[in-house]
């Protein structure tokens, strides 16, 4: 073998394969205990714990300083005294965690060949071994194509039928991409959520060409005969496209009464708009403390002078922390603004005083703002549960938006001129999207053992005359009646599925759900019982469980399902549709962590690789701080305001 080619091999005390090739980089972990120095005869390496020398030349091997680390007291002193360092270094694990790490955080590929990072890390693990930018991709690769596998097979096993939300995203480099999400609930009764695709979408984006991609994404994974819904925002494009999404599912595998129900509009996205049309009628006083908010957070003087006014205030505030200027296109970030505002209100008192550029709030100004807060609370509290991915969220749909429609009923009255202001357009904005509730969503009240129809009826009897209230209670509950006799048809198929199909994959999304903020003047037993024609009825009719912190409605019926089969059958398709596409705004905002503009020469194929694993390996989960994924207000497209 010729010199260049030459490679010794051999095994070393730590049960690994040694490599050194002349010529090149000392790649061997034994010599992360000597530091390499140069003589006029040639490199020597110097023992880090007891400085002995030995020649280190390019034709000398590992042998010698394997066998001296052997037997240094010092060294073994070292580790004795050391712990940590006695850990066994496991090669392939190290670079499964390092990839991880990658994946989860958006860092980029290269991160492996940072010298700081190698620094690091063998100053932890003297026995780390470096990894090269090829071998940590062809791993991540390897890795998504793995876990590509594992999700399809899940998605194939499970009985239930699989959810979608899909929207588009533009990056920093002006490029637009697609996400796909699939939201299903598993034979074990767990709720699961996968960003399934992240793909490059170039124009044009009519509703033909948006059409011919989701169905290209779906027939990729073989899945549009198990589609029950898709959830989109309010963009002409998508209305365009849904029919034929509708049309085209339903020829694969007929949908539950022709499709009635296979387009869910986000909720998320409506009631941005509701809000967004209110604050165009903002007061000048939320104007006035935008400017003063902009003023300070503008330079290091002003801050540090700010600083100082919450000192100066002592036990007359609170506040700890900076304030936050507002983006006017997020109207949950002008909530945000305003709150810790109020919280702050000494402070920005003291340090307008002491600044003669800025105007003076005055108390009744800052009462109104205290009146917008307290009018925009309840919003954002809404959105929030709204946007929930590890929960179910269809069975909170109805009472929030009953919720939202009674408090801008009951606002014309409002003492506050400015809360009046606002709320008149945004009921105005109510009524032209939700002056009919969503049927299939309001279905998930009735699947929640908790509330039921007796909910339902003091839902609307909070709004409406008793002839309205029977009237729009009967619709729901003949519109359930119909989509249970039409499951009832192939009950039999499903639960014979159900029964033989195992899915063992984990889940990390199934938490309880929370409603009572929402629905704390319910009484549980302020309805009464209807006569029981069918199972419908029977369990309309089961006594009411007693709402408590830990209860899930997945694993109620789960052990509902051997009394129930084909109510389970619904309660698994409709509890597991996410009434807002914020999984697929999360996805955007994993793929703006990962293609920025120091990285916007990522290829398309490795963004989609990164961003789909970190969500089939973490879910959702947001990066601490995280404000993109965690807010969940729009600016509205242009396609919005083409609606209006």
């Amino acid at each position: 073998m010729a010199d260049q080619d030459q490679q010794i091999l051999d095994s070393n005390e730590f049960g690994e394969k040694e490599k050194t090739v002349r010529g090149k980089k000392r790649t061997s972990a034994v010599w992360n205990h000597y530091d390499l120095i140069t003589k006029t005869d040639g490199a020597w390496a110097v023992c880090k714990y007891c400085k002995h020398e030995m020649k280190a030349h390019g034709h000398v091997g590992t042998t010698n300083a394997r066998r001296h680390t052997e037997k240094c007291d010092a060294y073994v002193k070292f580790v004795q005294t050391n712990p940590a360092s006695n850990v066994v270094y496991d090669h392939d694990t190290y670079v499964r965690m390092f990839a991880e790490s990658i994946i989860y955080h958006g860092y980029p590929l290269s991160m492996v060949e940072h010298i700081k990072t190698i620094d690091l890390h063998r100053y932890l693990n003297p026995y780390v071994k470096d990894i090269s930018r090829y071998t940590i991709t062809k791993y991540v690769m390897g890795e998504h194509e793995r876990y590509k596998k594992i999700i399809s097979d899940r998605l194939h096993s499970i009985s239930s039928r699989i959810c979608l939300t899909c929207d588009g995203w533009t990056a920093c480099t002006s490029r637009a991409y697609f996400a796909l999400t699939a939201h299903f609930i598993d034979n074990d009764w767990k709720l699961n959520a996968f960003v399934l695709n992240f793909r490059r979408f170039p124009p044009p984006h009519d509703g033909e060409s948006i059409f011919q991609f989701v169905k290209s994404l779906l027939n990729e994974w073989d899945i549009e005969k198990k589609v029950f819904s898709i959830t989109l925002d309010n963009a002409s494009a998508n209305d365009k496209m849904v029919e034929k999404l509708r049309k085209d599912v339903h020829s694969s595998s007929p949908l539950p009464l022709d499709g009635k129900y296979f387009h869910i509009r986000c909720a998320a996205h409506i009631l941005n708009l509701i809000v967004q049309k209110g604050l165009q009628m903002i007061d000048a006083s939320v104007k006035k403390l935008r400017e003063v908010v902009r003023f300070i957070d503008s330079s290091d003087a002003r801050l540090s002078a700010f600083d100082k006014a919450i000192l100066d205030c002592g036990d007359r505030t609170s506040f700890r922390g900076k304030l936050v200027l507002d983006v006017t296109t997020r109207w949950n970030s002008t909530y945000n603004m305003i709150r810790r505002a109020l919280d702050a209100k000494e402070a920005i008192d003291l340090f307008i005083l002491r600044e003669r550029e800025l105007e003076m709030i005055f108390d009744e100004e800052w009462e109104t703002i205290g009146n917008i807060c307290d009018f925009l609370e309840p919003f954002y509290d809404i959105t929030e549960l709204f946007s929930g991915t590890q929960y179910p969220t269809s069975n909170s749909y109805l009472a929030c938006v009953i919720n939202i429609e009674k408090l801008l009923y009951d606002s014309h009255k409002d003492p506050s001129n400015a809360v009046r202001r606002m709320a008149k357009p945004m009921w105005e904005k109510f009524d032209k999207y939700w002056s009919e509730h969503s049927l299939i969503l309001s279905f998930g009240l009735l699947l929640d053992p908790r509330y039921k129809m007796a909910c339902l009826n003091d839902l609307y009897s909070s709004l409406y005359v008793p002839v309205a209230v029977e009237g729009k209670v009967n619709e729901i509950h003949s519109a359930f009646v119909a989509l249970y006799e039409c499951y009832a048809k192939n009950s039999q198929a499903h639960m014979v599925v159900q029964h033989s199909v195992s899915d063992s994959g984990p889940s990390n999304l199934n938490r309880p759900f929370k409603a009572k903020k929402i629905l704390k003047n319910f009484n549980p037993h302020s309805c009464s019982s209807r006569t029981a024609k069918s199972d419908v009825d029977s369990y309309l009719n089961l006594p009411f469980v007693v709402d408590h912190d830990g209860f899930d409605i997945l694993e109620y019926w789960k052990a509902q399902s051997v009394s129930y089969p084909t109510l389970a059958l619904m309660a698994r398709d409709i509890l597991a549709i996410p009434i807002t596409s914020v999984a697929s705004e999360s996805a955007f905002s994993a793929g703006g962590r990962i293609l920025n503009k120091l990285r916007s020469s990522l290829l398309p194929k490795n963004v989609e690789i990164l961003v789909t694993t970190r969500s089939w390996l973490f879910g959702f989960e947001p990066e601490e701080n995280d404000e993109e994924v965690l807010s969940v207000a729009r600016e509205a497209t242009t396609d919005d305001v083409a609606n209006e």
